[in-house]
């Protein structure tokens, strides 16, 4: 009987133990001051409690101790000396793992359990020596871990502390030194993204940790290959993780895989020399995409939002790795996962649109606007363009232009078939979105004013920018150069923001500005004589001339 309550003292010192700390089996508080890691709140849990023992409780001790409704002996037969000398061996100094797998061969976790519910306090038990757990299958959804297996020896009252916590990832769009969610760019300018993923608090209690990224890039953003590097504990160790590029697609984007088998796993690698996954382990993916010409111009902007996957039951979590990982194909986990919300961030771009009026207000088509600057990359202009069609009324000259007037071989002299570059091929006029510039730093872009009175170069970011009219209508003036600074500020509405009252920013995120040509001055002469005098001399020499012709005739006759 002493060894018995010797035995149960120390179950009872683990029991007291767990029900002082985080979890079964856990440091004592006073050692391991950190937070308790708990279950994200709005998760609902089933919990299962498993009676292994019954026997009597007094003065915080366990005797006359019997197989329980869920133990691996029959329920009521005395335990056996062999099963209490191998709980005796469990120590709180031993890891929370190392006990369970003690403690776990005496439960039956396939019979049924005395209780099911979503507490941490149960009463009205028989005193005994008790196992808590997640029921199987239960949880599901966003931000679910399953809680380490927790064991305690009770009276009639089993009140604990569920053992679960959960990896984040965080994501941010890198500028110089600075991370930010919200940025701006011009189409063809690069957007650098780095993501960052923690480890759980319980990470010490699996055996294997599966470990997933899925990146999701919307259709006006293009993923630069092999851009991809990642990188644990600050070391590289892209090679070890599977990286899958999906097929971009200009109604989904891209989806972007990142993942590793078992994380732990790398902890084994000596060159690298990654070190030990612990808790305060950070999983650092980097990658840049393009702003492609699919953006969307100032509104919803343009998302890439992140998720992780991991792996979410410590009671379930495989045997470990005994190697460190190789370069893999795509892993398959055989253990259940969880997986977080989406963290996202957006890249905006924007617009400039130009009214050309003359002063009654009327629309100035053909008028030609220049956009150079610094914030220029690659812009997309709406203009006039022409498109093969059989019923087209066009057809297209060698010089590139076009007419509609048709090619004529009647004879040599009317042929004029050479001016054309086909006699049989017509088009049609349409307006479609052209994509302008050269892709560098600073360019210049070109844009003609369309029937609407309007000329639009979309896709541009902030930056110094000049409007010049490279082309003018006959009899208008061509106005002077507007130079303007275009800013961002996610924080304000509107974002974007101009320092030339001349260009406005709307609400809506995007530029407008009217401009107006004058027409061209008829001047006064003075000065001169005028031509006034060239038509009177004109007509006074016309007359004298029939005068003296009349007079000739006269005088020739009277001879």
């Amino acid at each position: 009987m002493k060894r018995f309550k010797k035995m149960l003292s120390v179950m009872l010192a683990v029991a007291m133990t767990l029900a002082m700390s985080v979890t079964a089996f856990a440091a004592d508080t006073d050692s391991d001051p950190s937070p308790a890691p708990t279950q994200p709140a709005g998760v609902s849990h089933i919990y299962e409690i498993y009676q292994i023992f019954t026997g009597d409780y007094a003065d915080g001790v366990l005797s006359n101790i019997k197989w329980g409704k869920n133990g691996t002996g029959k329920e009521g037969d005395k335990v056996a000396e062999d099963v209490l000398d191998a709980l005796e061996a469990v120590t709180d100094n031993t890891s929370d793992t190392a006990q369970l797998a003690v403690i776990q061969q005496y439960a039956e976790l396939e019979s049924t359990p005395i209780r099911t519910g979503s507490e941490t306090t149960y009463t009205g038990l028989t005193p005994g020596y008790y196992l808590v757990k997640d029921q199987d299958g239960s949880l599901s959804g966003q931000n679910v871990s399953y809680t380490l297996y927790v064991v305690q020896v009770v009276n009639d009252t089993l009140t604990f502390t569920p053992k679960a916590d959960i990896p984040t990832p965080d994501k941010k769009i890198v500028e110089s030194d600075n991370r930010v969610s919200t940025n701006e760019a011009s189409i063809g300018d690069e957007v650098n993204y780095e993501i960052t993923g923690t480890m759980p608090t319980t990470i010490g209690d699996y055996k294997t940790y599966f470990y997933k990224f899925t990146d999701t890039l919307s259709k006006g953003l293009t993923y630069k290959e092999n851009s991809i590097k990642v990188t644990v504990n600050d070391v590289d160790v892209t090679n070890y993780f599977y990286k899958g590029v999906g097929t971009y697609s200009e109604t989904n984007g891209t989806e972007i895989e990142v993942s590793i088998l078992d994380v732990k796993a790398l902890s084994l690698l000596t060159d690298p020399a990654v070190g030990e996954i612990t808790e305060n382990t950070k999983v650092v993916l980097t990658y840049t995409a393009t702003l492609n010409e699919n953006a969307v111009i100032a509104g919803e902007g343009n998302p890439n939002d992140v998720k992780l996957t991991y792996s979410n039951d410590p009671n379930n979590s495989g045997n470990g790795s005994t190697a460190p990982p190789e370069n893999p194909n795509k892993p398959n986990p055989e253990h259940p996962t969880g997986e977080s919300p989406k963290v996202e961030v957006v890249t905006y771009t924007t617009e400039l649109t130009i009214l050309k009026t003359n002063e009654e207000g009327a629309f100035l088509p053909g008028v030609e606007f220049t956009l150079s600057g610094n914030g220029v990359n690659i812009v997309l202009v709406t203009e006039e363009t022409f498109v093969e069609a059989a019923d087209g009324a066009y057809w297209k000259l060698k010089d590139g232009t076009y007419t509609t007037t048709a090619p004529t071989v009647a004879d040599d002299e009317t042929d004029n078939t050479a001016d054309y570059d086909s006699t049989e091929t017509k088009y049609t006029k349409t307006t479609s979105v052209v994509a302008k510039g050269n892709g560098q730093t600073e360019t210049n872009v070109v844009g003609t004013v369309q029937a609407d009175g309007t000329v639009t170069f979309k896709g541009l970011g902030a930056g110094e920018y000049t409007i010049t009219e490279t082309k003018t209508l006959p009899g208008y003036n061509t106005i002077d150069p507007i130079t303007f600074t275009l800013t961002f500020d996610a924080s304000k509405t509107p974002m974007f923001a101009s320092n030339n009252d001349k260009v406005n920013v709307g609400t809506d995120n995007m530029l407008d500005t009217s401009i107006e040509n004058k027409k061209g001055s008829l001047l006064p002469s003075t000065g001169g004589i005028g031509t006034t005098i060239f038509y009177i001399v004109g007509a006074v020499l016309v007359i004298g001339a029939a005068i003296l012709l009349v007079t000739k005739k006269r005088m020739s006759k009277e001879a």
